[in-house]
This record gives C-alpha cells, structure tokens and sequence, in this order.
C-alpha cells in the first residue's frame, strides 16, 4: 500500500519553513525575480530557494550598482549558478507569477512579476552561511549563499567546467570552511556581541567558474 517517499520522511521533523543553519542543502529556485532600484539604477535578481524539505530562504543578489557600475562578486555568483544549473545563456526577465508575502494582508498573494524562468524550477545545491548584516540592530542571522553545487554530481562551478574533473572533491572541503564558521558577523568591532574579524567578500566565490569558450561540457 506504502512506498517510502524519503522526503516526505524527512519533513515530518522539518518544523521550521525557514533556512536558519548553516549547512549543505538540496532544492531549486521557485522565483528569480528582476529586480531594479528606479532612483539609483542598481539592479540584481531575487531570488527564493525551497529545500526538498520544504524550509525556504530568500537571496538578493546585487547585479549592478548605482549608474550601472557592475558588482563582480554578484556577477562570478550568478555565473556559478548558470554553471551548476548547466545553462549556457539565461534570457530577458518575463512575466511569471509567484507567490509573495503581503503584509497588508499578512498572507501569500500571487503576483506577477519579470522573471528569469531558466533559473526556476531545476535541482541545485546551495551552501549557505548564516550571516548578521554590518547594519543590523537586532542581530539577527540570516542566509546567505557561499556556493551553489550541481544537486547531482555535487560538483561546484569550477569542477562542473573543468573537462579533467572527473569526481567532487572541493564541495566537502568549502563545507568544513563554512561549519567552522556558520554564522558571521559583519557588523563593526565594538559593536555589541560582534565577533572578530570580518570574513573577504570574495571568499565565498573563489572557486567561480572560469571562461573556458569553447571547453564548456553542456
């Protein structure tokens, strides 16, 4: 009568619909949502990630600055993630509709909004970090992607495009970095319960993918 349906078994002690550890995780983008700043022109995609468990968490990630001035980080995470998603091109943000959070009515509405649909809806793996932002008053923690990994091979951006990569081998080890530290706090010294030091902003994307043209395996 029963088949075992593995995660349907693993969210039955899932009771939190967010992503508040640090840690390795299996799910796909349901928005990816173009997003643009009309008084400053800064642009970025935002983008919310449900686990296959069913706990979420919600990303921005920044494009472009002020007046256009391109966000390199930004740029290297969004390429990781076309890499690990083995998309060569990603087309112009289209209409699709998405539930978002209303606060008016404090429930889910559906609305449409311009979005990039390739990124929507395929298996990825994203390593997060927990993170307390440089402003924060309150000190709460929030998600924050430090790699994103093929959910099949687990392989990361660089392997997936490196033709002699023939097994994962960086994933595991960027995973000891990060639970070594899996929250960080960028908010100044002296501010209250801050910790030392600031973790690079490139730290996260050093393993980017590379240009290789015409080497690209997908």
């Amino acid at each position: 009568m029963f088949n075992l349906d593995a995660n349907a078994a693993r969210s039955a002690d899932n009771k939190s619909s967010f992503i508040d550890e640090a840690g390795k995780y299996l799910g796909a983008f349901n928005r990816a949502e173009y997003m643009e700043k009309q008084d400053t022109g800064s642009t970025g995609i935002g983008f919310t990630y449900k686990t296959r468990e069913g706990a979420e968490a919600q990303f921005y990630l920044n494009l472009t600055y002020q007046h256009g001035t391109k966000n390199d980080g930004g740029y290297a995470l969004m390429n990781a993630i076309m890499a690990c998603l083995q998309l060569r091109t990603v087309g112009a943000p289209q209409p699709m509709e998405i539930e978002k959070w209303d606060k008016d009515s404090s429930s889910r509405v559906k609305v449409s909004v311009p979005s990039f649909k390739e990124l929507c809806g395929k298996p990825l793996g994203l390593l997060i970090q927990m993170e307390i932002e440089k402003n924060s008053i309150t000190g709460m923690e929030r998600p924050t992607i430090f790699a994103p990994f093929s959910a099949e091979s687990e392989k990361t951006a660089s392997e997936i495009l490196d033709p002699r990569c023939t097994s994962p081998a960086k994933l595991e080890k960027m995973v000891q970095q990060v639970m070594k530290r899996p929250v960080v706090d960028r908010r100044p010294k002296g501010t209250a319960q801050a910790q030392q030091g600031v973790q690079h902003q490139s730290g996260p994307m050093a393993d980017g993918p590379e240009e290789y043209d015409q080497d690209i395996p997908f």
